[in-house]
């Protein structure tokens, strides 16, 4: 995994694996996540990330990051391993949170 920041175009790009992006999805305002045509997520990216308090992930982008279902996820969240903010019905988690799964 890369984490880069593009001061110039004001991005920041979480890069899970080498590849060519052919479809970008916004999941959230200035969020896009990148899949190949195998339909792998290759990186996840946030505009405007200076005018962003924090960004945030949401289930089914957590899911995606950690290689997760997003049934999994939710289980996660009844047993306490994972503490997301909850944004209306929607639950939302940190990087910061989620990168400490990672490793």
């Amino acid at each position: 995994m890369k984490i880069s920041f593009d001061k110039k175009a004001d991005a920041l790009a979480i890069v899970f694996k080498e590849g060519r992006v052919s479809r970008d999805d916004e999941i959230a305002k200035n969020v896009f996540a990148g899949f190949d045509r195998a339909n792998e997520l290759v990186e996840i990216q946030i505009l405007d990330i200076s005018k962003t308090d924090a960004p945030w992930f949401t289930v089914e982008a957590a899911a995606r990051y950690l290689n997760k279902s997003e049934r999994t996820i939710l289980r996660w969240i009844e047993s306490g391993k994972l503490k997301p903010k909850k944004v209306g019905r929607e639950y939302r988690f940190s990087p910061t949170d989620l990168e400490k799964l990672v490793s």
